[in-house]
Formats: structure tokens, sequence, C-alpha cells
């Protein structure tokens, strides 16, 4: 019976290790998990397409579980989306391409969840010498298929290594547009 009991307890420290809290939480403690409790981020899921000084912007969304481990006093699970992009010319031609590369390598990695049904994410190329800022995407009709997106770039310094050192701002690439509507495919 001892034994039976002793089971019992460490099969509940187990269960409630994780503490679950929804999207919107800011404040996030040790090993708790940031579970899409109302089950928004699956209408963001899928491709998303759109145009913008003459070029073509595919999106695919996905929603996975992240461990995040940034913070070595605090590490956490959270439910968020991550982003793959393709952006092509007038002419069909490919000028950004990261559609196939692995999950854990997206360049695009949501962060929160705001309670105006805004999701913000983060951008992050290290192809592109590191280029980063931050996006944000809602829901532009109550059909949820079309979408805003609208992008900050953090900052355009760049590091005398970085192939485009030295040359003026208007040669460096723009892989995602500053404001778009994307439509669900």
């Amino acid at each position: 019976m001892k034994n039976i009991i002793l089971i019992a307890i460490f099969i509940i420290s187990l269960t409630c290790n994780a503490q679950e809290y929804p999207l919107t939480t800011t404040e996030v403690p040790s090993n708790a998990y940031i579970k899409d409790l109302n089950n928004q981020l699956p209408a963001f899921d899928g491709s998303w397409k759109g145009t913008w000084k003459n070029k073509t912007f595919l999106v695919n969304f996905k929603k996975v579980k992240y461990y995040f481990t940034h913070l070595q006093n605090n590490p956490y699970y959270q439910d968020i989306l991550i982003g793959k992009f393709q952006v092509k010319d007038a002419n069909g031609n490919i000028l950004f391409d990261n559609l196939n590369i692995p999950d854990n390598q997206a360049k695009i990695e949501g962060s929160r969840m705001f309670t105006n049904g805004t999701y913000s994410l983060s951008y992050l190329d290290s192809d592109l010498c590191d280029k980063m800022g931050f996006i944000r995407i809602a829901f532009t009709n109550s059909t949820k298929t079309q979408m805003i997106l609208k992008y900050s770039e953090v900052s355009d310094l760049i590091e005398p290594s970085c192939f485009f050192y030295g040359k003026p701002g208007d040669q460096r690439p723009e892989p995602i547009p500053k404001e778009i509507i994307l439509t669900k495919q």
C-alpha cells in the first residue's frame, strides 16, 4: 500500500510540473507551458500570399511547441508560429526562398499573442548578415481569410564582414515587405 501511495504521488508530481498558461501571458514562471488554450494559432496556419513592389510574397505559418532555454533560470514551453517564406519578382524569378529549411531553422518565429488578436513574431536572417526585425500579423476580416503583415526592421547596421558592407542602402535586399495584405491560399 505504501508503494502505491508513493507511485501515485510521483505520477501526480510529474503531471503538475508544467503549469499551463494562455498565450497572452506576460509573466512566465519557470517550467511553464504557454499554451494555445483558446485555439487561436490554427487560424494563422497555412500558406498566405500577397504582392508588393511587383513582387510576390508567399509565407507559410505553422504552429509548433517550442522550448525556450535562452532564459537560463526560467526555461519554458510555448506554442508559437514559425514562418518560412518565398519572394518572387514580376518575372517569376525566385529572390528569396527558405520554404524547405527545417522548422528549427525558420527565420520567422512567434513570440506573443495580444488581447486584441494581433500576433507578434521576430525575424532573424543569418543568410543576410543577421538582418532582423519584428513582425505583427492580424486578421482584416471576420472569415480570417485575409491578414495584414507589418514589418519593422530593428537596425540597418552592418558589420564589415557582411557582403553588403559599404554599399548604399537601396542595394540591400528587402526580403520582407514593410506592410502587405495577405490572402489565405
